[in-house]
């Protein structure tokens, strides 16, 4: 569909083919010797025995006493201190299973284990890749945890699809009442009211342009930056 429309810039990239599985089982035989050489276990052994998560997506993951990245909190200070010493053991157990060195203060040891902890969750994602990959096209469809947005991104594209269903609505009521298709002078308007009253002034006027197809006859989907989203909704 790109090539087709000419476009400069296309995000969409073939994948699943025999090329991309050879090159994602090569990258795996790499990281498992690398792995292996580097931790002492097993990548197999170790994911069969450890309790320790990683997900940096994980909001609460300060919060939950298994994830690498805990903070141990309490309502007192015999609290807070059973908190930490549950931690520290288990770094120094998770340390251990993976026969990384278990010495330095909590901080050290949890960085120690934290960078291990990402190459695992890199090598089960090529894993993934290949398994899904290896099964056929039913089972090339992403994960629904990977289908689950960011909440650091879930407000902005929320206040997107809002922004887009309004002008959406406005555009059509202006080509209902003038009898028009094409939006130009509908967009002219808005980008006036935008660029001098929400993000400008008339002295200093911004330069936003509303999306619209290549007929101009619709609006396009709104791509918008977290503060201009926040302007245009407040």
């Amino acid at each position: 569909m790109c090539k087709e429309k000419n476009k400069e810039r296309c995000y969409h990239w073939s994948v699943g083919d025999e090329a991309a599985l050879s090159s994602f089982q090569e990258q795996l035989e790499k990281q498992y010797a690398n792995y292996l050489r580097n931790c002492g276990s097993s990548y197999d052994e170790v994911q069969r025995r450890t309790k320790i998560l990683y997900d940096p997506c994980d909001v609460t993951r300060e919060a939950n006493k298994y994830n690498v990245d805990f903070i141990p909190n309490g309502a007192s200070d015999d609290n807070v201190l059973q908190a930490r010493m549950f931690f520290s053991n288990l770094l120094t157990s998770e340390l251990s299973l993976r026969k990384l060195p278990v010495h330095g203060t909590l901080e050290e040891r949890r960085t120690r284990l934290k960078d291990h902890l990402k190459v695992e969750q890199m090598l089960k994602l090529i894993s993934q890749a290949i398994s899904r990959g290896q099964e056929g096209k039913e089972a090339a469809l992403m994960l629904i945890e990977q289908a689950i947005p960011c909440i650091m991104h879930l407000e902005n594209r929320v206040g997107e699809k809002l922004i887009t269903i309004l002008l959406s609505l406005g555009a059509e009521k202006f080509q209902r009442q003038r009898g028009v298709k094409n939006l130009s002078r509908f967009a002219a308007n808005i980008q006036h009211i935008v660029n001098t009253r929400v993000l400008g002034s008339p002295n200093h006027p911004k330069q936003w342009k509303l999306p619209l197809s290549d007929a101009g006859d619709s609006v396009n989907k709104a791509s918008l930056s977290k503060k201009l989203v926040s302007s245009l909704i407040m």
